[in-house]
This record gives C-alpha cells, sequence and structure tokens, in this order.
C-alpha cells in the first residue's frame, strides 16, 4: 500500500531533478553572455581609450554570440516561445488543437534531430580547422549546433509527454 506514495515520492524527485538539470543551459547562457559583454566592453575601451585594438576580442565576441543563440534557441524551445498563432489555431476544437500541437512538437524534434546530424558531420569537418587569432579548434565553436539539437529533442520530448499525459493541448496563447 505504500507505492502509491512512493511513487509520488519518486516523481517529486523526479521533477526536482528535471527542474534542476533544465537549468543548467540558462546559467550556461548567462555566463557566455556576461563574458561576451565584458569581452565587448573591455574591447571597446581599450580601442578608443589606448588606442590599441584586442586582438582575440572579435573572435571571443563571435563564438560567444554562436553559443548563445543555440542554446537560446533550445531554450525557447522549453519555454515554448517560439512563434505560434494562438488566435487561429485557437479557432479548432479542443481535439483538433491537440492533434495540431502534437504534431509541431514532432516537428519541432525533427528539427533538432536534423540540427544534431548536421552539426556532427560539421563538427567533424572542423575537426582539423582553428581560428585564425586564438588558435581554438573550431569543432568547439561548430559543436554549439549539435548540443542545440540535443536540448530540442529532450524538451521537444518532454513537452510530448506532457500534453500525451494531459490529454489536451495548452490553451491557446497560454504557453508557459
Amino acid at each position: 500500500m505504500n507505492t502509491p506514495t512512493r511513487s509520488g515520492k519518486d516523481q517529486k524527485n523526479g521533477a526536482k531533478w528535471y527542474k534542476g538539470i533544465s537549468q543548467i543551459p540558462e546559467k550556461v547562457v548567462l555566463a557566455i553572455l556576461v563574458l561576451t559583454l565584458i569581452d565587448m566592453v573591455l574591447s571597446v575601451f581599450t580601442r578608443y581609450i589606448t588606442g590599441r585594438a584586442i586582438y582575440w576580442a572579435e573572435e571571443v565576441g563571435t563564438f560567444g554570440l554562436v553559443w548563445i543563440t543555440m542554446i537560446g534557441a533550445a531554450i525557447c524551445v522549453k519555454r515554448r516561445a517560439h512563434f505560434t498563432m494562438p488566435t487561429f489555431i485557437g479557432r479548432f476544437p479542443p481535439r483538433v488543437r491537440y492533434v495540431i500541437e502534437l504534431i509541431n512538437i514532432a516537428l519541432i524534434m525533427i528539427f533538432g534531430a536534423l540540427l544534431l546530424v548536421t552539426g556532427v558531420g560539421i563538427t567533424r569537418e572542423a575537426l582539423t580547422m582553428f581560428s585564425p587569432a586564438l588558435e581554438v579548434n573550431l569543432a568547439i565553436i561548430d559543436s554549439a549546433a549539435v548540443v542545440c539539437g540535443v536540448l530540442i529533442i529532450i524538451y521537444g520530448i518532454g513537452q510530448f509527454m506532457d500534453i500525451i499525459q494531459a490529454g489536451s493541448a495548452p490553451s491557446p496563447g497560454g504557453h508557459s
């Protein structure tokens, strides 16, 4: 008879674990954003105050922007913040909205899979390439697409499962 309580406790622990893990990309994006901002401010300062440019500042900014964009896109999938048409979708009956939502999430996961596969190919090709100023292996930068694809798939699976368990699509415009 303890099974339901234990199951409920396991679900709560699983939810805490998922919440903690799912915040890692957001913290990583914040750290990259702060470092990129410091890099850009330092670059402007040295260029205009000292008259000397930091030769590597542009590369650091570009690398930061790539990672922020890729991880940020996945975070938008997690938060359901991508483009939707709630006014149009809201005109359909609940069952049709449910099917449309499942198809939408499936398409997003397919995009994540394409990004993953393409990212792996590009990363492999970049293994022997290095950036001019920092001489950083470009595979590190290109692997942002792989990370984005994996995160999109993970978040998509979670949303897909949530909608199936709920048995209905979220209310139009009611994205969390």
